[in-house]
């Protein structure tokens, strides 16, 4: 009887552990589905695609929308890339990148690069932007600070010896002698 115990727990256990969470696809990336493909009359002319949309980008899709990685590359370390509102000089500067940053591009049109940051569309100079994420940027060697000198210091110059004069001598004035003392009245 024991012996059948223990094996209907085993089986028990081998059921519930078939049962377990363990088995689900934790890391499912779902693949999005196709946009339908349109119906086309074969008698139209098919149209002509230049490549570029002419939906203005401020109309489209930022969730759709195909984009370019590029990165920053600057000449001068510690420099910064101006990002603008709008694609010229004169658009206000609402950010900056600096070098080897990433950014997903849009497009790039008449040297201005439009790319996709916090869900808004900003431009950049597209001078500044490469495919390959260019090399680091050494900076700038320290220059050694000039220590101060002290100024040369002047060894005092000891005063002149005097000469030894011969110290005179004072007289002795001559004591009164008792007879001159009597003279005096």
């Amino acid at each position: 009887m024991r012996k059948q115990g223990v094996l209907c727990l085993g089986f028990i256990i081998m059921i519930l552990g078939g049962c377990s969470n363990r088995n689900k696809m934790d890391e499912f990336i779902p693949t999005p589905t196709p946009a339908p493909t349109p119906i086309v009359d074969e008698n139209e002319a098919p149209e002509e695609t230049t490549g570029e949309t002419d939906t203005p980008l401020e109309e489209l899709d930022l969730s759709t929308v195909e984009t370019t990685p590029k990165y920053v590359k600057m000449e001068k370390y510690g420099s910064t890339l101006n990002v603008r509102s709008t694609p010229s000089t004169d658009g206000d500067v609402i950010g900056s990148l600096v070098h080897r940053e990433k950014i997903d591009v849009i497009e790039i049109k008449d040297g201005w690069a439009a790319f996709i940051s916090d869900h808004k569309i900003k431009y950049v100079k597209a001078d500044y932007l490469v495919d390959d994420k260019p090399d680091f940027l050494e900076p700038p060697a320290a220059t050694p600070t000039p220590v101060p000198t002290a100024a040369p210091t002047v060894k005092p110059t000891k005063a002149p010896k005097p000469t030894k004069a011969p110290t005179p001598v004072p007289e002795e004035e001559p004591t009164p002698s008792p007879e001159d003392a009597e003279d005096e009245d």
